[in-house]
């Protein structure tokens, strides 16, 4: 072998290993070495002098909060010290989560955001935003966890087999709320702010039988990345980050937690434990991320056909499950 063949494999070989390496000692920052900068976040708003109620601190307006993921991070954002607004759908359910929250919580303030995702209400959106500045809270982070495919049932179908409707539902809900409601809050959200968009493995790794879901979660993700840069650019200081997500417990998605699948509380704290990281999406549990990095370096046959089966496989649950609970009726 000549020598300047041997120096370019050398030089090759330097670099495959400089990338291996790299990508190593950047997963074992993430997850070991860096400090979460959440506190910044929790300085007080300027308030009338006379006031001292907890009212005038930092306030976390968290979507999808009556149980889950969104539930989860109600919990780790009041233990920090945080105001929070629970969004949801359901009275009932926030009322039941808000009277936990203080009563685990006492030091903060909590209030209710009651509006269903679908359809999709801007002039709702911008009415309770418009209150919230009226009220002059001090919003400094902003959740949005909601999203899904629970609206439509069976979930895993072949896009023809979606009636219009159901997929306008899904649009509004993974991408048409969060992306309306971030509109009306920056503006008011006061500096430095947080935005959180929750995605999911198949926005980095689309399964089929999920197309309108797995778009729609990879539109959070690029949202996120573009919507990040927009801010910076224009001189805010608002950190945007886009967590992708695999499985997590919950009433929704039960199962007992184990090698890959975390509870909500640990998923939201893993998350949190991020902040500052410098990055605009990111799997913010470390199994999670692991597994998400391993299955990204298969080759595309190998990996289209695991999709498949995969998916195939979820399916297949999918309708026994709804079998069984029409049964159940």
């Amino acid at each position: 072998m000549s020598s300047s063949s041997s120096n370019v494999l050398t030089a090759f070989g330097t670099l495959i290993a400089t990338y291996y390496a790299y990508n190593i000692f950047s997963f074992l920052y993430l997850f070991i070495f860096h400090r979460s900068t959440i506190s910044r976040y929790l300085q007080p708003a300027i308030a009338p002098a006379a006031s001292s109620t907890s009212e005038h601190r930092s306030w976390a307006l968290i979507t999808g909060a009556s149980d889950g993921i969104g539930l989860g991070f109600a919990h780790e954002l009041a233990s920090d010290g945080f105001n929070i607004i629970l969004h949801g759908r359901s009275p009932t359910k926030l009322a039941a989560v808000e009277a936990a929250l203080k009563a685990q919580y006492p030091h903060i303030s909590t209030r209710l955001f009651v509006l269903d995702a679908y359809p999709c209400s801007a002039s709702a959106i911008d009415d309770y935003v418009r209150g919230l500045a009226k009220d002059g809270l001090c919003i400094r982070i902003l959740v949005n966890n909601i999203g899904g495919g629970a609206l439509v049932s069976p979930a895993f179908r072949q896009l023809t087999h979606f009636t219009a409707a159901e997929v306008q539902k899904l649009i509004d809900l993974n991408v048409g709320f969060p992306t309306l409601l971030t509109r009306a809050l920056l503006p008011v959200m006061q500096e430095p702010a947080l935005v959180l968009n929750l995605g999911s493995f198949v926005a980095r790794i689309p399964g089929p039988w999920l197309t309108v879901y797995a778009g729609s979660k990879a539109f959070n993700m690029s949202w996120s990345r573009s919507l990040g840069l927009e801010l910076r650019a224009e001189g805010r200081d608002v950190e945007v980050m886009g967590l992708v997500v695999g499985e997590v417990q919950s009433a929704g998605h039960p199962g007992p937690v184990g090698l890959v699948m975390c509870s909500s509380r640990t998923l939201a704290k893993s998350a949190l434990d991020k902040i500052g990281c410098g990055r605009h999406t990111v799997a913010p549990w470390w199994r999670h991320a692991a597994i998400l990095a391993l299955v990204e370096c298969l080759p595309d046959a190998l990996l289209n056909w695991s999709m498949v089966r995969a998916t195939r496989s979820l399916m297949e649950k999918d309708k026994k499950l709804l079998e069984a609970d029409k049964r159940n009726l």
